[in-house]
C-alpha cells in the first residue's frame, strides 16, 4: 500500500468514527486549504446546485422567512394544523425577494463555508474521479447546500419577524398536531420532521433550517452507510432521508443509476439537466426504518443528527395494511414490524 491510499483509508476511517464527543474536537476548515484543482472543482458544483430553480425558490423562503403553502403541503408531516395562519397569508413569496435571494447567490463567497478538517483532508486526499473523490464530493456539496440555507436563516432577513405566524399555537382539540409535537410549535416553520433536535445541533435552529432546505433541493437529507460495530461500511453507499408527499417516509438508498445522473451534473464540463429533487421510486429497494437508532442502522452524517425515539413515539412501521409503496415486500414490512416491537420493549431513558 503505498502513502496515498493508506492517507485515503486512514481519513475514511476517520469520517467513519462512531466516537461523538471526538467529533466535537474536529477543527473547521474552509475551502482555502484544498489546492487549487481540489477547489475549483467544488465551487464549480456547488454553483451549479445553488444556481437550480429549486435551490433560489428554496433559498428565497429562508429569505422571506417564511415558507410557502405549496411548499407545506408538499411536506410529508409539515407539523400544520388545517387553521393554521400560513395557509391564509404566505402563497407567493414578498415583493422583492427573488432579487436579494438571487443578488446574494451571485456575491456569495464559497470561503464563507466550514467543514470538518477530516472531511477537507479526505477529499483533498482523494484523485479526481475516484470512488472516494466522488463520495466525499457530494457529501461536502450537501453540506455546503445546508450551510447556505443556515447562513441566511441567521441573517434574521425575516419579512415576517411580528406576524406571530410561526408561533401560532393550534387549538388542544387538535389531536394530530399535538401528538407530534407535545411541547408545542417548534421555533421555526422551516423544518424535516426528522430533524428537529436542534437542542443538540451545533448551529441550533439554523442547522435546522438547513436539514430542510437540503431535502427540499437534493430530494432527502444526504446521509452514508458509516458502518456499525459489528459491520463494515459500504464506501459506496449514498443514501437520502425524504420528507415530500408521495415519496416513501423510509430512508432509500440512491441506484447507482441515480448518483450517475447526480455526478455528472456536478462535474462534468457540459452538464445535462438538473436531477433534482432525486427522488424515490419502487427500484429503490434498498430501505432504512429512520425509527431505529442511527447507531445500529450505521446510516448517518453526523452521529448527533436524530436523537433516538422514544418507545411511545408514532411509528409508521405499525400499520395494519401492507404498504408496498413504503414496504416493497411482504417480508420486509413483516421484519420491519419485528423491529419496532423490538425497539418499544426495551427500557428507555
Amino acid at each position: 500500500m503505498n502513502s496515498y491510499e493508506k492517507s485515503v483509508q486512514e481519513h475514511e476511517a476517520e469520517l467513519n468514527d462512531h466516537n461523538a464527543d471526538g467529533d466535537a474536537k474536529i477543527r473547521k476548515l474552509s475551502i482555502e486549504t484544498l489546492d487549487s484543482q481540489h477547489s475549483d472543482l467544488f465551487v464549480r458544483a456547488l454553483d451549479r446546485v445553488i444556481s437550480t430553480d429549486l435551490a433560489k425558490l428554496t433559498y428565497a423562503q429562508i429569505v422571506d422567512g417564511l415558507p410557502l403553502i405549496d411548499t407545506v403541503n408538499d411536506n410529508m408531516a409539515g407539523g400544520l394544523s388545517n387553521g393554521h395562519p400560513l395557509y391564509d397569508m404566505h402563497e407567493s413569496l414578498c415583493d422583492g425577494v427573488m432579487e436579494r435571494t438571487e443578488e446574494i447567490r451571485a456575491t456569495f463567497d464559497p470561503k464563507e463555508l466550514k467543514f470538518d478538517s477530516r472531511l477537507i483532508y479526505a477529499y483533498q486526499s482523494a484523485s479526481p474521479g475516484s470512488q472516494v473523490f466522488r463520495m466525499r464530493l457530494i457529501e461536502i456539496i450537501a453540506i455546503a447546500v445546508h450551510q447556505i440555507a443556515a447562513i441566511l436563516f441567521k441573517r434574521d432577513t425575516s419579512l415576517h419577524k411580528n406576524d406571530g405566524i410561526t408561533e401560532w399555537v393550534p387549538p388542544k382539540e387538535d389531536i394530530v398536531f399535538w401528538q407530534f409535537l407535545p411541547n408545542g410549535p417548534l421555533p421555526t416553520l422551516f423544518h424535516h420532521p426528522c430533524y428537529t433536535d436542534y437542542d443538540q445541533y451545533p448551529d441550533g435552529v439554523a442547522d435546522m433550517v438547513g436539514y430542510w432546505a437540503e431535502s427540499r433541493i437534493i430530494g432527502g437529507v444526504v446521509l452514508f452507510d458509516r458502518g456499525t460495530p459489528d459491520r463494515k461500511p459500504d464506501t459506496d453507499a449514498v443514501f437520502l432521508h425524504p420528507d415530500r408527499e408521495e415519496v416513501t417516509y423510509r430512508i432509500y438508498r440512491l441506484l447507482e443509476s441515480q448518483k450517475k445522473q447526480l455526478l455528472d451534473f456536478l462535474l462534468s464540463d457540459t452538464p445535462g439537466p438538473s436531477p433534482f429533487p432525486i427522488l424515490a421510486s419502487m427500484e429503490n429497494t434498498h430501505r432504512v426504518d429512520p425509527e431505529d437508532d442511527i447507531d445500529e442502522t450505521g446510516v448517518y452524517r453526523d452521529i448527533w443528527e436524530r436523537k433516538p425515539l422514544p418507545p411511545d413515539c408514532p411509528d409508521g412501521r405499525l400499520h395494519c395494511v401492507w404498504d408496498p409503496f413504503n414496504f416493497p415486500s411482504w417480508d420486509e414490512w413483516q421484519e420491519a414490524k419485528w423491529r419496532c416491537r423490538e425497539r418499544r420493549s426495551r427500557p428507555y431513558y
